[in-house]
């Protein structure tokens, strides 16, 4: 009897880790079988996804190749784009708890040799570039972001440099307005009150003691661990990019990092450690006032749970990161292509990773190529239109030159102004467009160059002609 009560005892206390045990292998089934169908759908040559779940990875796998043919592991390093800014937010945040910076105070107090223009009293706070409310204009900024050939050494000051004299346009602390400059001004603020290179200051007081080993804040140092160009998207096909790497970047960019090591951010996001006391980590973690999407270098929900998570994006990567202080959960999804036009969907990868650890049926959005395949249209529709009006043009014996002439400066005009047209009506420059819509800006310059053909070859046919209708 004594027997088979202590077997009825084991079987009780065993039968609960078995069930977790078939739970986990479930979920895990699941989250691979939907990063298959994501992948796929979204034609993504290479993954990597971490998921932190009670202190410890409960999933981790990696899918495909990058550019060079290497398969992807969970310690190949990718740029990360944005994901960099919630880092940089934590060593703004430990300077602040170490008396070197005070979030509300101005940063001529940091940086005097950066100056801008304003109509306001108020002055640029360190806690405004956190929260994305320093009034200048994510146009101002993405003028000195994304470039290629700044100094390796002194980048930052060199991008700071260029932006400074700008021109607020809104008083800090009111709008909000996401802006990439905002947090290369905190890397020179970071530069400024430590003494050091942002580099090496986050190798030795954030990267070091979080074990991440693997994370750079420099090219040749992340080319070093591996790091390879990724892939553009045309038309939804990945093809492989030239390897932007902004030297200038990596506080609000282009650090390159391994889901393995952003997983161990993650995890100290969650769970704190000594980088950082518990109020400090509560701020971060905090969602900001008066509705607002963005606090502490973290993006909120605009609707439902509130919970920080982050975005990030270069030409040729994509990453994302999320954490639920209060299901103690979070995950890590780092992949190489990129169009901003297909943004949106990538954003379902990780809301299914959300939605399987919750219990609930993932949904995957389906790739929307309609915007590249419309511009094709339409660029197909202006050879066709424009090879029969020119044909049409040159079999006339007669033509009226007041139309024919009216019609060759329009498609003159047009060319010249298409561009500058559309940069105007989106508010973004063309070197932008050119960098994260580049089948875009292939189709607007075949269009631009069909509309110019057809005016010169308009006004040579009406010289040619020897008689005229009157």
């Amino acid at each position: 009897m004594k027997k088979i009560l202590i077997s009825i005892l084991l079987f009780l206390l065993v039968t609960p880790s078995l069930t977790l045990a078939a739970e986990g292998l479930d979920t895990d089934q699941q989250i691979r079988n939907f990063m298959n169908e994501a992948l796929e759908e979204y034609q993504i040559p290479g993954a990597s996804l971490a998921v932190i779940h009670n202190g410890d990875i409960v999933f981790q796998d990696s899918w495909g190749r990058m550019s060079d043919g290497s398969a992807v592991t969970e310690d190949t390093p990718f740029i990360i784009g944005s994901v960099s800014k919630p880092i940089t937010s934590l060593a703004i945040m430990m300077l602040s708890e170490d008396g070197r910076i005070k979030l509300d105070e101005p940063i001529e107090t940091y940086i005097p040799w950066f100056a801008y223009e304003t109509d306001s009293s108020k002055s640029i706070t360190v806690r405004n570039l956190l929260e994305q409310t320093s009034g200048i204009s994510a146009y101002d900024g993405l003028k000195v972001t994304d470039h290629q050939g700044r100094d390796r050494s002194n980048g930052i000051t060199q991008a700071v440099t260029e932006l400074s004299e700008v021109k607020l346009s809104h008083v800090p602390g009111e709008i909000y307005e996401y802006n990439s400059a905002n947090y290369l001004l905190l890397g020179a603020i970071i530069e400024a009150v430590s003494n050091q290179s942002f580099s090496q200051f986050m190798g030795s007081y954030i990267f070091s003691p979080l074990g991440m080993n693997d994370t750079t804040t420099d090219y040749d140092s992340a080319v070093a661990k591996g790091l390879v160009p990724g892939f553009h998207s045309w038309l939804g096909k990945p093809f492989k990019g030239g390897g932007l790497y902004d030297h200038s970047g990596a506080p609000y960019g282009y650090m390159s990092s391994t889901s393995s090591d952003l997983a161990k951010f993650i995890s100290f996001m969650l769970n704190g450690g000594d980088l950082l006391s518990e109020e400090g980590l509560k701020q971060l973690q905090a969602p900001p006032e008066d509705g607002r999407r963005y606090g502490l270098g973290w993006h909120f929900p605009r609707s439902g749970d509130k919970y920080p998570y982050h975005t990030g994006a270069t030409t040729e990567y994509k990453s994302e990161v999320f954490f639920i202080p209060e299901q103690d959960l979070g995950a890590v999804l780092v992949t190489n292509k990129y169009h901003e036009l297909e943004a949106i969907s990538y954003l379902s990868m990780m809301e299914g990773i959300r939605s399987i650890m919750n219990g609930k049926h993932p949904e995957l959005v389906k790739l929307n190529l309609s915007a590249q395949w419309i511009t094709l249209v339409v660029v197909i529709l202006f050879v066709l239109l424009s090879s029969i009006s020119l044909i049409r043009l040159k079999r006339r014996t007669k033509v009226n030159k007041k139309l024919w002439g009216f019609i060759g400066i329009l498609s003159v005009m047009l060319a010249i102004g298409l561009i500058p047209l559309f940069t105007s009506s989106m508010g973004i420059s063309w070197r932008t467009v050119g960098l994260f819509l580049p089948d875009i800006e292939f189709l607007a310059y075949c269009l631009v160059a069909v509309l110019a053909v057809h005016g010169l070859l308009t006004f040579l046919f009406i010289a040619m002609k020897r008689k005229t209708f009157t």
